[in-house]
């Protein structure tokens, strides 16, 4: 382990920035031999011809993030020579979480603090950890993450662990475990359901756990895969109130598609908040941070976590002091220090451009996008509602950008002789996702990313999923530069030709 190394021979060990890019983590990250792809079909290195429109699910590190990774990577080596890997490690990670809560508008007057860990799914195992709740409430796992009904339950949800190596899904992590209840946003056809009734269910649902004495974890998922806020923020607010000391709220922001100002609001509540740098803000895949307000690092900066929680977390992710962090190895995670490195440069330009230009940007790529599924009977626009945070911030502050749609879900339809048109199934979807990363005679070199297809339920006994067209960051810095805005429109239609295309030659 790098730990037991000594700084002179981790010197010479210390992996290159691509294979550090990929250590740290899950299966999820690792390399297929064949493609050289990661499951989310992604590698360690730029890829200037991929067209990157799948940030809900994972980005293709950039030159600037590539860049950054390989310059704290030297930085690493030099203090190496005369530091630990474990105080190497700890200093650095100390300074990516000051600037993390700097970008997010924090001072350290705020008393706010930072965990990291591997990824979304991690940060939630850990809080159920720490935690402990009897009951956790969340959304359906089709619109988060398929591991988060184990984590959050007590369970290890990867054969792999970011910092233990192989585990056996499904078994206890710890001596802890919860009973999970899960709100349907969607019915069996993938239509939405009601907001009142999603809401009503999830206040049946925390209100039987507290009348009995137990204590909750209700997490508020904002934004989901599809782009959906669940449960309402009033419904939170309300639950909060009457169950002060019973309910512990987590918003699972980990698609981090919102702005510092909701963020801040967030915290203000006394609420944790769960971000990573490897969707909106397109970093490297994997790297989660839980943002902790003041108020509940005073209840739980006592708590111990069991050594079972040694397999996802290291004593330096934790603030310093904490139990928790006490409770951990002190193994450094140089992949996961690599990876916020990337992540954080991506948000540091993205905070700089002004909101104003954000938020024209958006619309007029959102109206852009509207009309050229609206025209096309190959595609089918997943309804999302609009994102509305008014009983968090006052009207003032409403009209910012993350009011704005950023994931746009579709299903496509192919030409059918006898129906008109039929919907691609499941696999057709997948298939079709995997195409678009494959140069084509109409677009030459150039290839597409897409979020990975969500499940929609069925129709007509068919399993169907919704293919997702995202905007990312990196999207918006070129966009708001030198006029750019009309090359990124035209990605984004560019690859609804060819998806168009490719239907219409089935």
């Amino acid at each position: 382990m790098l730990s037991e190394l000594s700084p002179q021979t981790l010197s010479i060990t210390l992996p290159s920035t691509s294979a550090l890019l990929v250590s740290g983590g899950d299966t999820r990250i690792v390399l297929d031999p064949v493609s050289g792809l990661s499951m989310y079909g992604c590698r360690p290195y730029p890829d200037p011809d991929l067209v990157a429109l799948g940030s809900s699910t994972a980005s293709v590190i950039s030159e600037a993030g590539i860049a950054a990774s390989s310059a704290l990577r030297q930085t690493c080596l030099d203090q190496l020579q005369h530091q630990s890997p474990i105080s190497v490690y700890a200093t650095h990670v100390e300074r990516l979480r000051s600037e993390l809560l700097l970008l997010c508008g924090f001072s350290r007057a705020d008393g706010v603090n930072v965990v990291l860990a591997a990824s979304g799914t991690d940060l939630h195992l850990l809080t159920a950890q720490w935690l402990r709740p009897q009951r956790t409430v969340m959304i359906m796992p089709t619109e988060t993450g398929s591991g988060l009904p184990a984590a959050v339950q007590g369970q290890h949800f990867n054969r792999r662990s970011a910092c233990g190596g192989a585990v056996p899904i499904g078994t206890l992590v710890s001596d802890w475990q919860g009973d999970l209840f899960t709100l349907s946003a969607r019915a069996a056809d993938g239509t939405l359901h009601d907001c009142a009734r999603v809401d009503a269910e999830c206040i049946a649902r925390v209100t039987e756990a507290a009348e009995a004495g137990q204590q909750v974890l209700l997490i508020l998922t904002d934004v989901s895969k599809t782009g959906l806020m669940v449960p309402s923020i009033e419904t939170v607010l309300a639950l909060k109130r009457r169950w002060q000391t019973q309910v512990e709220v987590l918003v699972d922001a980990c698609q981090f598609r919102l702005s510092a100002k909701t963020i801040r609001a967030y915290i203000s509540q006394n609420w944790m908040v769960a971000l990573t740098g490897s969707k909106f803000i397109a970093g490297p895949t994997f790297s989660g941070a839980l943002i902790i307000p003041p108020a509940t690092a005073t209840r739980y900066r006592d708590s111990a976590l069991h050594p079972g929680a040694r397999a996802y977390s290291s004593a330096a992710d934790w603030p310093l002091g904490w139990l928790a962090g006490r409770s951990l190895l002190a193994n450094p995670n140089f992949g996961l220090l690599l990876r916020w490195e990337a992540a954080i440069t991506e948000l540091r330009s993205f905070c700089a451009v002004p909101e104003p230009c954000i938020t024209a940007f958006l619309r007029r790529f959102a109206k852009a996008v509207h009309e050229r599924l609206a025209r096309d009977a190959c595609f089918e626009a997943l309804p999302v509602p609009v994102l509305c945070r008014r009983a968090l911030c006052n009207e003032e502050e409403q009209q910012r950008w993350d009011t704005e749609q950023t994931i746009f879900s579709f299903l496509l339809h192919v030409p059918d002789g006898r129906a008109g048109r039929r919907l691609l199934s499941r696999a057709e979807t997948e298939r079709l996702h995997q195409v678009l990363r494959i140069p084509g005679a109409d677009s030459g070199t150039r290839r597409f990313q897409l979020g990975q297809p969500v499940p929609c339920g069925n129709r007509e006994g068919v399993p169907i999923s919704a293919l997702r067209l995202c905007v990312s960051a990196p999207m918006i810095v070129a966009a708001c530069a030198d006029a750019g805005a009309d090359a990124t429109i035209a990605d984004a239609i560019s690859a609804l030709d060819k998806i168009s295309h490719i239907l219409l030659a089935i």
